[in-house]
């Protein structure tokens, strides 16, 4: 197929109703040649985002909002910083999916790549292909930057658009961008975070994501590619020596002398309590103090893990995997799964949730109780008996099945 000369003022073949002059042609006058790589490679990029930009206008209005609650749901903060607004236009254009399980940038590649010059052609699909991922600083030059990608362990030259003043080799630094290889060149895309790796956030990173890897089952590189908000996220935890809250639920299944040895061993085990019977399981956590939800259940014929950290949700599991060896564990829910707990295990689930919320209700001061926590009351006079009968009191109120059961577990629970 011949493609057909297009006049300057002839209607942009893009589709986007300007004059060619105005619209894909404005690339012969904004790109210009030039002895400076970077400032070449960038005008590239600017480029192809005010294409998609102009192109899907309308389309991103309508989505917006819900992507960028999709793109901050592992961050720290629940609000984009506008210092990071590029780093979510990248991610929105370049990996989010849509209902066909491409992205934005492919579509647009494909309706309209034929239009637009070769040079457009070629930065759209490197932009297309890059993911977002950390980089440790390894030496700096004048223009470069040599560096190691530290969830691929692969090492690459990032172009610099002028020496970088202040920094030397010698500074243990972190870098958090979207890393474009354009006409031989790496640069970045849009906005760099960093951060120095003086508290060894390069080991929390790994570790972290190297779990998450396991837990979707999943390629590295997959995972960087299309999870770009959990290596944000994860690196926004690291950013701000914050821990990440998995939420983990894990079970197997036990036969009647399992259960009898593992009640037997964590009793007796100095690094566990038991806590309470509650539910047709015996619930027992960790004697030293933790920093979450941590929970190990054992009923009659399973076995529950329960912990907010990683660090604890490993421990739990080398507990079991010491008692248990060989079991096959199977995980309920988790945080970065964003999906519902199998079918069967539903109750399970909700059994656990309802412990969690009358944990969280136990040590939260009430105006009714003077100020105290109803843990506090419930080692005082007549606590029990107040905390009852203010349960009792709300339950009456309550019209939903769901409150109405929590409220049920909760007495349950302090009686």
């Amino acid at each position: 197929m011949v493609k057909q000369k297009v006049g300057r003022n002839d209607p942009c073949p893009c589709g986007s109703g300007k004059k060619y002059k105005k619209c894909c042609g404005i690339v012969d006058d904004f790109i210009e040649a030039s002895d400076d790589p970077f400032t070449r490679c960038n005008r590239l990029m600017t480029a192809v985002k005010i294409k998609l930009d102009e192109y899907f206008e309308n389309a991103v209005k309508k989505i917006r909002k819900d992507a960028q609650s999709q793109f901050l749901r592992f961050s720290v903060n629940r609000t984009l910083p506008p210092e990071h607004e590029s780093i979510f236009s990248d991610w929105l254009w370049f990996d989010l999916l849509t209902e066909d399980e491409n992205t934005l940038a492919y579509h647009y590649l494909v309706e309209n790549g034929y239009y637009i010059a070769p040079s457009l052609q070629d930065t759209l699909g490197a932009l297309s292909i890059s993911f977002p991922s950390v980089y440790q600083v390894e030496e700096i030059s004048d223009y470069y930057i040599k560096a190691r990608d530290i969830f691929l362990d692969r090492p690459c030259d990032i172009l610099l658009k002028e020496p970088w003043e202040g920094v030397d080799g010698e500074t243990e630094l972190l870098l958090f961008g979207r890393l474009v290889r354009i006409e031989d060149e790496s640069l970045f895309s849009g906005m760099v975070l960093a951060v120095d790796n003086k508290a060894e956030q390069s080991g929390f990173l790994l570790e972290h994501m190297e779990f998450i890897r396991r837990l979707l089952n999943d390629t590295m590189m997959n995972t960087l590619k299309f999870h770009g908000e959990i290596t944000y996220g994860i690196f926004d935890h690291a950013y701000n020596k914050t821990l990440v809250n998995f939420n983990d639920m894990r079970c197997c299944e036990i036969n009647e002398e399992e259960r009898a040895l593992l009640l037997e061993k964590l009793a007796t085990d100095e690094e566990y309590k038991q806590l309470y019977d509650s539910a047709g399981f015996t619930w027992f956590a960790p004697s030293d103090e933790n920093r979450g939800y941590v929970r190990i259940m054992v009923g009659e014929s399973l076995v529950v893990t329960c912990a907010d950290i990683l660090e604890d949700i490993k421990k739990l599991e080398n507990t079991i995997s010491l008692l248990l060896p060989g079991k096959e564990v199977q995980v309920i829910s988790n945080r970065f799964l964003q999906a519902p707990p199998p079918v069967d295990k539903n109750q399970l689930w909700f059994t656990i949730v309802k412990d969690q919320e009358t944990e969280r209700w136990l040590d939260t001061p009430m105006s009714e109780l003077e100020g105290k926590s109803p843990r506090e009351r419930l080692s005082e006079d007549g606590g029990r008996e107040q905390l009852i009968e203010m349960l009792n009191r709300f339950q009456t109120t309550r019209e939903n099945e769901t409150e109405k059961e929590l409220i049920e577990y909760m007495k349950e629970r302090i009686s």
